[in-house]
């Protein structure tokens, strides 16, 4: 298996603008001719609660009418919840 080069890193980001970053990095990655791209959220564990809050929002956002429009065939979670591995249409 080749290294996966193409990573939006939204780790540490506020939802709202993690959310933008990844439209913006999914439709560059989908320009470009990408077949997957690897999304770190972190495993959430930084925040006051303790609580992975980037990661469901990410995936529920990849799961929905926006993740459609940008061409998202389904994911996976890798580096233990830390990220996912978004494979494109």
């Amino acid at each position: 298996m080749r290294p996966l080069e193409v990573q939006i890193d939204l780790h540490g980001l506020r939802p709202e603008v993690a959310l933008g970053r990844l439209g913006q990095g999914l439709h560059a990655a989908r320009v470009r001719g990408e077949s997957e791209v690897l999304v770190v959220t972190g495993r959430g564990w930084g925040n006051r609660d303790q609580q992975p809050v980037l990661r469901q929002r990410v995936e529920s956002w990849l799961q929905g009418p926006e993740g459609r429009r940008a061409g998202v065939r389904g994911f996976q979670q890798r580096a233990k919840g830390g990220a996912l591995l978004v494979k494109l249409a």
